[in-house]
């Protein structure tokens, strides 16, 4: 009679609110631990795919930049990227400049009128 009554017992507790409460906690907040750490999973993943991808092109314009050094480096090079890049001539040359095409590297600088600069100022005042 006494194993029946511990049986008994046993069973009335385990089947009592209190535990099927206890028990539907439990089971929640593993499943929240679960959800979090599926959400760091997929945000790692998402990063990994991003470096991935800023990586190859990371190593395409490093090859490229390889490529455009390698030229640099020879006289012919040298001199084309210094007229490409500078409005500059050589003795006895005639050049002529044209400033308007959207590839050049030179601008003429301006003065900035104090309504600009009040503008200015008043956007980076109010940005927050």
């Amino acid at each position: 009679m006494r194993k029946y009554k511990e049986r008994f017992l046993w069973r009335n507790m385990f089947y009592s609110n209190f535990t099927i409460i206890f028990i539907c906690i439990l089971i929640f907040f593993s499943m929240q631990g679960v959800f979090r750490l599926y959400r760091k999973y997929s945000l790692t993943k998402k990063d990994y795919t991003f470096v991935a991808k800023e990586e190859k092109e990371v190593e395409g314009k490093l090859s490229a930049n390889e490529y455009k050094l390698a030229n640099i480096n020879t006289e012919e090079g040298k001199e084309r990227y210094l007229r490409e890049t500078y409005p500059v001539k050589k003795r006895g040359e005639d050049l002529v400049i044209v400033y308007n095409s959207p590839s050049s590297t030179y601008e003429i600088p301006k003065s900035e009128s104090s309504w600009d600069f009040f503008k200015k100022f008043l956007k980076d005042l109010l940005r927050f």
